[in-house]
């Protein structure tokens, strides 16, 4: 596996372009204990210790959670500010940190897609102060586990603030950029138009992960009917489509419920029988226009191109065929939900 980037070099330009306050006397950070040059180089260390982190995760076909979030520990803070842009979300805290981060993993997203941590390109690093910008071109594939799958390059641009005098980081901002947008109107394609990719999915993981007292729907066809009822994007921010009471950020959810069914609220509909909210067990309301409609107005959806429909009707059929057409003769028993360490 290649590196973020050269640790060499990259300490090299950290101390030539880091602007961590320095005691001209001593050498050393103002009020830290470490000096600019040292926690220079261990930051970088962080920060290779993360993309390694996450390349290991995406390449493998089982996940576990608690073994992610050990491994996270050591790098990032407990309050931990993860932010995605386009309604994915900002999310506070190791744990929800590392549920949102997991998507990207195809043991989590059951082959929606695959970010290849493994063979990266026009890396670049730049840092001013406590921040580390990291550029980063990444190739894609979209239903990886078919032909054809689309594949693809994806920029990207992370933005990883580290708490001030510390090695661990405080902030990780994904930066919405053109390609970014691009990469999730296909996300958000699939997820409103793929048959096991979209509603139908949602309501199999409900059956099989939202029991008792965490159940939402009295049965797969009522679930089916409510979800199918929803609009593709949020009525009052259809430029996050990931947000929002709509279908995308239903199977957003979907995705992370197998590891924590607090997941199954999200997944629910927005209001109970008697018409009060559907807090999730953390007080929370989530998939709701009023509470996560962000401001931005310049997302537009538009139409995918012919070679992803290709590979996403691929994908759905390659899924009816080995699971024995799962939409007219469901089991809870035969599916694919995803492997659990």
């Amino acid at each position: 596996m290649k590196p973020l980037f050269l640790v060499v070099s990259s300490i090299a330009v950290a101390r030539c372009f880091s602007s961590v306050p320095r005691d001209e006397a001593s050498g050393e950070a103002s009020g830290c204990l470490t000096d600019e040059a040292e926690l220079s180089n261990q930051r970088l260390q962080t920060l290779v210790a993360l993309d390694s982190v996450i390349s290991t995760f995406s390449a493998s076909p089982i996940f576990s959670l608690d073994s992610f979030l050990s491994q996270l520990a050591p790098l990032f803070t407990e309050g931990i500010i993860v932010d995605i842009p386009n309604g994915v979300g900002s999310y506070v805290g190791l744990y929800d940190a590392a549920d949102y981060l997991a998507l990207s993993f195809p043991s989590v997203n059951v082959n929606l897609f695959l970010l290849d941590g493994t063979n990266p390109s026009d890396q670049g690093l730049s840092i001013d102060g406590d921040a580390y910008t990291l550029e980063t071109t990444y190739p894609f594939n979209f239903f990886p586990s078919v032909t054809p799958s689309l594949e693809g390059l994806y920029p990207a641009e992370i933005v990883a603030t580290f708490s001030p005098c510390s090695e661990k980081i405080a902030s990780y901002r994904v930066v919405r950029n053109g390609p970014l947008d691009d990469f999730q109107r296909l996300n958000v394609w699939a997820n409103i138009h793929s048959t096991y990719q979209g509603m139908f999915d949602v309501c199999a993981y409900h059956e099989k992960y939202c029991t008792g007292e965490h159940r939402q729907y009295e049965s797969f066809a009522s679930c089916f009917a409510n979800l199918s009822a929803l609009p593709d994007l949020p009525v009052d921010c259809p430029w996050a489509p990931l947000a929002g009471n709509a279908k995308p950020c239903k199977s957003k959810h979907k995705n992370l419920v197998p590891f924590d069914n607090n997941h199954c609220y999200h997944m629910g509909p927005l209001t109970l029988a008697d018409g009060t909210p559907n807090y999730d067990l953390n007080g929370k309301l989530k998939c709701s226009d009023a509470e996560e409609c962000p401001t931005q107005t310049d997302f537009v959806l538009g139409e995918p191109t012919a070679e992803f429909l290709a590979s996403m009707n691929a994908y759905d059929a390659a899924i009816a065929t080995e699971y024995n057409n799962p939409f007219t003769n469901f089991s809870v028993d035969h599916y694919k939900f995803p492997k659990l360490a």
